[in-house]
């Protein structure tokens, strides 16, 4: 495969992935909508949900390996008398930053620095977006029921407490 082939390849990719995300912007009228769906387990980061999921001891590991997949990090209190041990998952290990992390590998600095811009920009306009809502009163507190981490401490492979921060 030569040179150009290949980097023609790369950028072609990125555009793909660029173009997927703005044509879904411009489907749903909601940017917010448009993440969520790119990011399927991100309800795991809801606080309403989990209340309704989790039930410390009573929801196992097994339970929590189902619902969520295996997790970002894995920690053992070896110290613990009682098999103390938590999980982590990470919302930036997941969804879309997962795919835009692996696109990254494959693409020219050129595009990696344009994928950036657009990354930045679609950032810019959530934010617009929220700011608009809480002015007109559309907001619905969401965002201050999630979170980005999530850790679940177990006790004897059952759930003792969890966190979302």
């Amino acid at each position: 495969m030569s040179f150009e082939y290949g980097k023609t390849l790369r950028n072609g990719l990125a555009l793909c992935v660029l173009a997927g995300v703005l044509n879904g912007c411009a489907n749903t009228g909601d940017l917010g909508n448009l993440m969520s769906s790119l990011n399927q387990g991100a309800r795991k980061y809801d606080v309403a949900y989990l209340k309704q999921t989790i039930i410390p001891g009573k929801t196992t590991k097994g339970q929590i390996t189902q619902m969520f997949g295996a997790p970002t990090n894995e920690e053992l209190n070896s110290t613990s008398t009682s098999n103390e041990s938590n999980w982590t998952y990470e919302k930036s290990d997941e969804g879309l930053d997962k795919y835009m992390k692996l696109a990254n590998k494959y693409v020219s600095t050129e595009t990696r620095q344009k994928m950036y811009d657009t990354s930045a920009q679609l950032s810019k306009a959530q934010t617009v977006a929220n700011d608009v809502s809480s002015v007109t009163g559309t907001k619905t507190g969401q965002s201050q029921t999630q979170g980005s981490v999530l850790t679940i401490y177990f006790v004897d492979d059952v759930v003792k407490y969890y966190r979302v921060y």
